[in-house]
């Protein structure tokens, strides 16, 4: 936890470079996207699927700095991200899992204006703060806290007078049901925790 902080000092300290600076809170929805995927089980067959994404939240602060036709803006956010699978066991019946993915993101985005309209893309870490599923006893979330994954983000906004408001498409290396347990055996889908996040601000 000592390096998200120390992350979040050398942000918010890096706009004293800058000539023009905005500071803002922002919140909003988020969901996966998400393919259709079944997994089978090598031992007390079972099938999982992905049934569908649930939309998850995030808020938190943002710093937007100005320099010429450069934008450099870097954030601090919560997230919390939800999605349910399908569970098929003979012995169990079918039931839906919802599991959830909460995290403090980490953005640090690039980029320009194009009229009206910001452009901005970059790296994200995300630290994982805990996964909580709807367990059985045979169901159970592996340890996730603590551990720090990477993604990228593009996408673009426009401000109207103090409200911003972005859209962006979200490329993550973690994989969907990676802190699932299911009867002792460890499930990964192929497919990455890609996200689509819309949110809107207030800057200052």
């Amino acid at each position: 936890m000592k390096n998200v902080f120390l992350v979040l000092a050398i942000l918010l300290s890096s706009h004293v470079a800058f000539a023009q600076v905005n500071f803002g809170l922002k919140g909003g929805v988020n969901t996966f996207n998400v393919n259709d995927e079944v997994l089978s089980g090598d031992v007390n067959d079972f099938t999982l699927a992905v049934k569908e994404a649930q939309y998850g939240f995030h808020a938190g602060v943002f710093l937007r700095a100005k320099l010429g036709p450069i934008l450099l803006q870097p954030e601090v956010v919560f997230n919390s991200d939800n999605i349910d699978y399908t569970f098929d066991q003979d012995q169990l019946g079918q039931t839906i899992i919802n599991q959830k993915y909460r995290a403090i993101d980490l953005p640090v985005l690039t980029g320009f204006k194009l009229g009206p309209l910001r452009i901005l893309a970059g790296p994200v870490g995300h630290y994982q703060l805990e996964s909580i599923s709807e367990l059985t006893d045979d169901i159970r979330t592996e340890a996730f806290a603590d551990k720090l994954s990477l993604g990228w983000q593009i996408g673009g906004g426009f401000d109207i007078k103090k409200i911003t408001f972005d859209l962006r498409y979200e490329s993550n290396d973690s994989k969907l049901g990676e802190s699932l347990n299911i009867f002792g055996q460890s499930v990964q889908f192929a497919q990455s925790r890609n996200r689509v996040v819309a949110s809107i601000g207030y800057k200052f």
